[in-house]
């Protein structure tokens, strides 16, 4: 957990001890086959409830600061009234779908069908999750799982005044880095291994100058290093 005006000059340096480990999610035993009558859907609905049973605990104490408000003492000495507010979760969409108990073929933001997850520019509403815990208290399967949702008390809900949905934001890592950029870079060598164009590349790479004056390349990307020239 961090928190959210620290500057990101700080906060993304581990050594500036910015993030502070507050819990770690169990995984619990799936499709364990040598138990009679524990069937695979009961197993990863019983270790859903319990990583939602963990995180109402965890979050219990932020929602009371929430609402009722903390009295913190401040850098300055100064004690001030301080109320907490959960703005994001840094998740890639397996996470999110497991904290937001929502199938891994649907959206953790709005109802889009899973059909039409790659349709743009349609929109569906946001997620209505007050709606959600009606139907989970009611036991109303048909309609959660039209809507996509697993029938489990959402650990998000112990948070008041707030829409579990503003939590998602886009993943840099898993997303750009490890997705689209990846993705390019693959069709990237195949183009140039074509033409017969990588040690080129590789030249023009070495001399990009710095990003920000941070970071500054030096060496050939490694799949090119290993390719033949």
């Amino acid at each position: 957990m961090s928190i959210g005006n620290i500057p990101s000059s700080i906060r993304q340096k581990p050594n500036q001890r910015a993030w502070v480990l507050v819990a770690l999610l169990p995984v619990g035993p799936k499709r364990v086959h040598k138990k009679a009558g524990w069937s695979a859907t009961q197993q990863e609905r019983e270790s859903l409830e319990n990583t939602h049973n963990l995180l109402r605990h965890i979050l219990n104490p932020i929602s009371d600061a929430t609402w009722d408000g903390i009295t913190t003492c401040c850098g300055d000495g100064m004690k001030r009234k301080c109320y907490t507010r959960v703005v994001t979760w840094l998740a890639d969409h397996m996470e999110n779908c497991t904290i937001h108990a929502v199938y891994n073929t649907r959206s953790g933001i709005c109802e889009c069908p899973a059909d039409e997850l790659e349709d743009h520019p349609k929109s569906y509403p946001p997620r209505d999750h007050k709606s959600y815990a009606l139907w989970v208290k009611n036991t109303n399967t048909e309609k959660l799982k039209a809507a996509g949702v697993k029938v489990v008390s959402n650990g998000l809900w112990t948070l008041r005044d707030f829409m579990p949905s503003n939590l998602i934001h886009p993943d840099l890592l898993h997303n750009l880095f490890l997705g689209i950029i990846e993705y390019l870079m693959d069709w990237v060598e195949g183009f140039l291994t074509v033409h017969n164009q990588l040690k080129v590349f590789d030249e023009i790479w070495a001399q990009m100058p710095g990003i920000s004056g941070k970071l500054c390349i030096t060496k050939a990307i490694p799949q090119f290093e290993s390719s033949p020239k």
